[in-house]
Parts: C-alpha cells; structure tokens; sequence
C-alpha cells in the first residue's frame, strides 16, 4: 500500500513540477525597468512614463531603454494604455524604481501606492523616488550617457543601491514607505532626484530627502542636512565628513572618512520634561588634509577630534530644529521611542504629540574616534 502511494505522489509531481506554470517567451512581453509618473492639474489627468528594456540583439552589443509615454484618469488606465502602443503585456518583475513628481509627492501619492500595492505584478521592494525638477518624466527623457548605463531605471537603482557607502540619501522601497505611514506619530522620507548638467550632457543625481508630514510632502533636506538625519536614525554606515580644524592661524580642512557608526536614542523624563537623549559614536580615518599642519600626531589629533565633535553636534542640532520647526514632521521616530521606553507617557501625549513635537528638547552627544590616517603617518609638506 505505501508503494502505491508514493507511486501516485510520483506521477501527481510530474503534473505539477515539470515545468514553471506561467512561462513566457521575451518575445511575447515588454520588459519594464521604471516609471515616472506625472500629474496635469489642467486636465486632471495622471502622465504615466515606462522605460521599457530592448535585450541586445546579435548586432547590438548591449541593451537598450525605450519610452513610451501616456495618459489617463488614474495611474491604471496610463499603464494600461501603454499596452496598446508597445502591443504586448508589460511585464513588472525586473522594474526597479518609480520617479514621483513634486506634486503627486505633496498632494495626491496614495492613489499611486494603492494602484502598485495592490496590483500582484508590481514588486513591493521596488524604490520610490521624488523628482525635483518640474516633472518625474525628464528624468527619463533627459537621460542621453549610455556610457553610465543604457537603461537608466536600472542605473538607479545601483545608485540608491550605494547608499551606505555615501550617506546623502535614504532609500525607500514601497512597502516600509507604506508600513511608515502606518506607524502612529512618526513620518517617512523619500530620497530626491534632479538632473546635473555639464553643459554638454545631462545625468540624473540622487541626493537629499523629501520630507513627508503623514501622506504629503511638506519639505525637502539637502544633502548635508540628509547626512544628520541619518546620523539621528542610525543609519551611517560610511561616507565623508569635511570638517574645519585650525591649530594655528590658518584654518585647514580635513576630510574625515566614516568607518562605523552607533546611534543611541533614549527619552529621559526629569523635573517634570521629556528629553530625547542622542548618543553617537562614529569611528573615522583620516582621508585627507588640505594644508601642511600636522593633525595626524597626538595634538593635532586631538584638536581635531573637538573641532569634529562640535561640527557634528552643531549640524545634527540645527537639522532637528528646522524639522521642527518648519516642517513638523517626526521623521526621526522620536515617538516610537517614547511608546517603547515609557507606553504610559505615550498615551497622555498621544493626542497632541504634533504640538509636543514641536517644543520637544534633545540632548546630542557625539564621540569621534579617530583610527587612522590610511598610507600616511604624517601630512605632505614642501621643502623650502
């Protein structure tokens, strides 16, 4: 009898495990690689851009990206639309990113994320990303260096995928973005593109965030300003800190690499105030020095490691006041904090936590460890 069944499960596997049950020859599908969505406040239509992949042919020594450009009521009936110009079904699996434009980004995203959320062929780990030129789509269009990369979706996201290494940017792929605008209190960000021009060619840039107050965009952070934020959510992983030191006359500055970073954030509730407590320690080598000053022997290192704790500090300090300030936005999850460490303090706040955000004192501390100076023990001088 065990035979019998385990012949039948035999020939019940050949049926299902021969083969994959929805495969498709190239030939029958667009590859999509990205797609940048746009909004006509005239027409109140949305503008839907797809970069659709052309695979290398025998004669074609790479791939390619083609755009196909289209309209309609919701992002839906754009991408559905597209289907009748390229003539095959689109297919999602390699897409990579999605540009968003300034206004999608501070009036109307929730249309867009239901429509890709919702939608099985969409992947949930492609990233979003908001476009600060006047549209999402000449981020596309603009794009003519195929020597960086022919497919500029995939381009980005090798881009957003170097994060760690450069610190100016935090990525979101769309389903934390969406579990963000879950979570009670807190905020998310975006990361930001724009176009740079030599004037001879033009290349899109990711840098700096697009600040979100619950579902819209109130804001933006350049990239020096992305760099504290990321310092307050333990997020720095590498990247350069240029900070100014003096050890006589003259002011030098010194290119400082980031090898390791650790962020503490703890409320402490005395005399009747809540404080947000922020304790970071950063471990960085020496890259580089621009004068002839010795910051490398034990008092100049010294000097150095103030001048660079004070500068973090400061910046980290200025960042937080103006988010505060001009933009009311949790984004760096000081209430996920607060309902962790002291829930019932939480919930008093709770209904006005907007207000107490705003009026909410921090406390920064930052230590710098300075582990070397790479190939060089000391800086390079000139005879005379």
């Amino acid at each position: 009898m065990k035979k019998k069944i385990f012949l039948f499960m035999i020939c019940i596997n050949i049926f299902f495990l021969s083969g994959c049950w929805n495969y498709k020859d190239i030939d029958e599908i667009r590859l999509v690689a990205g797609m940048a969505i746009d909004y006509d406040e005239k027409k109140n239509e949305y503008i839907t851009t797809i970069e659709i992949i052309n695979p290398a042919s025998k004669k074609e020594s790479q791939m390619s990206g083609e755009l196909y450009v289209s309209r309609g009521k919701l992002p839906f009936d754009g991408v559905r639309d597209i289907i009748m110009k390229t003539g095959r079904k689109l297919y999602w699996a390699h897409a990579k990113v999605i540009i968003v434009s300034q206004n999608i980004a501070k009036k109307n995203i929730i249309s867009l994320l239901d429509y890709v959320y919702r939608d099985a062929e969409f992947r949930e780990d492609m990233r979003i990303i908001v476009s600060k030129e006047k549209t999402a789509r000449e981020i596309l269009e603009l794009h003519k260096e195929e020597k960086i990369h022919p497919v500029i979706g995939i381009y980005l996201d090798d881009v957003i995928e170097s994060e760690k290494s450069i610190s100016k940017y935090h990525c979101a792929q769309i389903w934390k973005f969406i579990k963000d605008l879950y979570d009670e209190g807190i905020s998310p960000t975006l990361p930001v593109i724009r176009n740079i021009s030599d004037g001879e060619k033009v290349q899109p840039y990711v840098g700096g965030l697009a600040v979100f107050k619950g579902d819209k965009m109130v804001g933006w952070l350049d990239e020096f300003e992305a760099q504290a934020f990321l310092w307050v959510i333990d997020h720095v992983y590498g990247g350069l800190v240029i900070v100014e030191s003096k050890m006589k006359d003259k002011p030098t500055k010194i290119t400082l690499e980031i090898l390791n970073n650790k962020t503490k954030v703890k409320p402490i509730y005395k005399e009747g105030e809540l404080v947000m407590k922020i304790d970071i320690e950063t471990d960085v080598m020496i890259g580089e020095i621009g004068g002839t000053d010795d910051f490398i022997g034990k008092e100049g290192r010294n000097i150095l490691k103030k001048d660079a704790q004070k500068q973090i500090k400061t910046h980290i300090e200025k960042v937080i006041k103006k988010v505060q300030k001009e933009y009311d936005s949790d984004i760096f999850r000081f209430s996920k904090s607060i309902k962790k460490e002291m829930p019932n303090l939480w919930k008093k706040i709770k209904p006005n936590w907007d207000e107490f955000f705003r009026g909410l004192k921090t406390e920064v501390n930052v230590v710098v460890n300075i582990k070397g100076s790479a190939l060089q023990l000391k800086p390079l001088k000139v005879a005379k």
